[in-house]
């Protein structure tokens, strides 16, 4: 059958290259199919402490495929779930899930395209503000990380970096119903791939890039192009100081105009406060700010609400390791005064897939406490379900903890859902200077879920003590 369909499609299109895909092959089909367990028997396929008997199945039929392919003088690509098994003798890889499948791929002598969704999945939000702006599917990619990209990266060698044949951007368009959204997407972070694909990785410069790219923009608005304008709108650099308990807030716009800014959540205007550098926040603000231009805005309105708790900026001391792409900025983003919104990956929640997350916050000197609050970013269709259990400990020493909450089994539905889920524990006060906060994930997905077995993640954002 598949010989057949591969057949007219090369009748119909004379490519070299032939993509078969290979992804969103949910193997717990295969499990419950008797056709592929027969197919499995017959071959006599094992599986092994890598990948199940299933993958190998997988990995059978690409061979298989890429043979006829050759044969017709075609060459196959595949996503970089392909690589689950054994990877078929001549074929090019499409790396999306991050980086690693690519390098992998080039490190075994393979042709590779790297597409990383994150860096080049242009159907996710371009901005960590996504109320004002049109539906997508989720995610976070500025211009400036597109720009960031490198497809050759240091860890391979010159002779594997030669297998890496380019990088590819994708835009898929389950929520882009119109060519202007598809524009709105594109553009420009399809001038920033562009400049990471021809310049040489050590004369990039973002800045530079930035000081060119209004001439550019010029021209899509010349051409009646649909771009977006998130790169001049005021950027905001927050971070936090723990030597000074407080979050320092940096504003930047592209053309260097005048930024004037308000901390009470009114709208900025010439008579607010004017930018000048550098400013600390340490009380709970909603900080509003937006370019001006010949005393007029020239720019949207930065938002970002900051909520102060008792352990904001106090020294935190992440004791396991965070999924692969999930830590962001690690143990300091859980009390930056900062909350996450639904989207997961702007860099407000962290992440943790197998592992627990526990955290020590050292308060310095006994502090009275009487309750912890945080919230978990439920997806259950990307695997992400909430907390299985938290644990609060205190100790005066660091060493010696006493339990003093304790919940377990949260993760009460048995279907999909998709919530932001605020969790709040009140105890009697407790004094004590350290707190040990334990976040455990599901360790196992549910029989109902396509992923059943595996384990889950679970994120969290701002660890609140009050």
């Amino acid at each position: 059958f598949l010989e057949n369909i591969l057949t007219e499609v090369m009748e119909l299109f004379p490519a070299e290259y032939i993509h078969i895909g290979g992804d969103e092959v949910p193997k717990v089909r295969w499990e419950e199919c008797p056709k592929c367990q027969a197919k499995i028997k017959e071959l006599g396929i094992k599986g092994d402490d890598k990948h199940k008997k299933e993958h190998y199945l997988q990995s059978y039929l690409t061979a298989r495929i890429e043979k006829f392919l050759n044969e017709n003088g075609r060459r196959l690509i595949g996503w970089d779930e392909i690589l689950e098994g054994e990877l078929a003798p001549n074929a090019t890889v499409m790396s999306w899930q991050g980086m690693s499948g690519g390098i992998q791929a080039a490190q075994m002598g393979h042709d590779v395209i790297m597409t990383p969704n994150t860096y080049v999945y242009f159907d996710y939000y371009q901005t960590s503000n996504t109320e004002d702006e049109p539906t997508a599917i989720g995610g976070f990619l500025p211009i400036e990380k597109v720009y960031s990209f490198e497809p050759a990266p240091e860890s391979l060698t010159a002779e594997q970096k030669g297998h890496i044949l380019g990088a590819q951007a994708n835009l898929w368009t389950e929520y882009i119903p119109t060519p202007e959204q598809a524009e709105y997407m594109l553009l420009p972070r399809m001038a920033a791939l562009s400049e990471v694909q021809w310049t040489q990785p050590e004369k990039k410069d973002y800045d530079n890039f930035l000081t060119r790219l209004p001439q550019l923009t010029s021209l899509y608005e010349r051409a009646g192009y649909n771009f977006a304008t998130h790169v001049y709108d005021v950027q905001a650099k927050l971070e936090p100081n723990f030597e000074t308990n407080a979050l320092d807030v940096t504003f930047s716009t592209v053309s260097n105009s005048a930024v004037y800014y308000t901390l009470d959540g009114s709208e900025p205007t010439t008579s607010s406060t004017k930018y000048d550098g550098v400013f600390s926040v340490k009380e709970n603000a909603e900080i509003k700010a937006a370019a001006f231009t010949n005393d007029k805005m020239s720019s949207k309105v930065y938002s970002e609400k900051v909520e102060i708790s008792k352990s904001s900026y106090k020294p935190i001391t992440l004791l396991t390791k965070a999924a692969r792409t999930y830590d962001f900025n690690g143990a300091p983003l859980l009390v930056d005064g900062l909350r996450g919104n639904s989207n997961y990956k702007t860099g407000r929640w962290i992440g943790f897939q197998g592992n627990d997350l526990v955290v020590v916050i050292d308060m310095l000197q006994p502090t009275e406490i009487s309750s912890v609050e945080f919230k978990t970013n439920v997806v259950t269709g990307d695997w992400i379900f909430d907390a299985e259990e938290v644990i609060v400990e205190t100790s005066d020493d660091n060493e010696n903890f006493e339990t003093i909450v304790s919940e377990k089994g949260l993760n009460v539905k048995n279907e999909h859902w998709q919530e932001v889920v605020n969790h709040n524990y009140t105890f009697d006060a407790t004094s004590a200077r350290y707190f040990k906060v334990t976040i455990k994930s599901l360790h196992e997905m549910p029989e109902w879920h396509g992923g059943k077995g595996n384990p889950a993640y679970v994120f969290v954002d701002e660890i609140a003590l009050n």
